[in-house]
């Protein structure tokens, strides 16, 4: 009973942070038929439809959303490295900070989630200028060209 009780209060959890019904399915066990009727409730509008991005490349297309994604990633580092809790707890308390960081940024929970499995399963990396010491994401461009977003110089 208790396992329930916290697979649900995950599930809304996730859902008020508009994270797509395919991750909360994922990470609950609950039904997406469940799912998407919560979501309704909780917004008063069906979730968004359409598949969730494949890798971090899909979500730094032009210099900013690049700078979203390198900020989101430090947060995800520093919640990584400061707690024992699950991984999707991590990700909770790192989309967070990036939110009270950055109010306006374009990233989605979706899009932290994506980001999140890439720097788990090492597809990303985090690194810094050896310049400007200003964070970077190592393999992280469509191009694959690897420059610091403050000095857009070559690594």
């Amino acid at each position: 009973m208790l396992k329930k009780y916290q697979q649900q209060s995950l599930a809304i959890e996730l859902l008020n942070r508009h994270a797509k019904v395919k991750i909360v399915h994922q990470a609950t066990g609950i039904p997406i038929k469940l799912l998407r009727q919560t979501y309704r409730q909780l917004h008063g509008r069906s979730p968004s439809r359409g598949s969730i991005k494949f890798s971090t490349r899909g979500l730094t297309g032009s210099r900013r959303k690049y700078k979203d994604v390198t900020l989101f990633a430090v947060c995800y580092r520093a919640a990584s490295n400061k707690s024992a809790d699950s991984q999707i707890q991590i990700l909770i308390s790192a989309f967070d900070a990036y939110k009270r960081s950055y109010p306006s940024g374009q990233l989605d929970f979706s899009d932290a989630w994506v980001v999140a499995q890439d720097i788990k399963d090492k597809k990303v990396q985090i690194s810094t200028c050896k310049n400007c010491r200003a964070w970077v994401l190592l393999n992280a461009r469509e191009d694959l060209s690897e420059r610091c977003g403050v000095w857009n110089n070559s690594l």
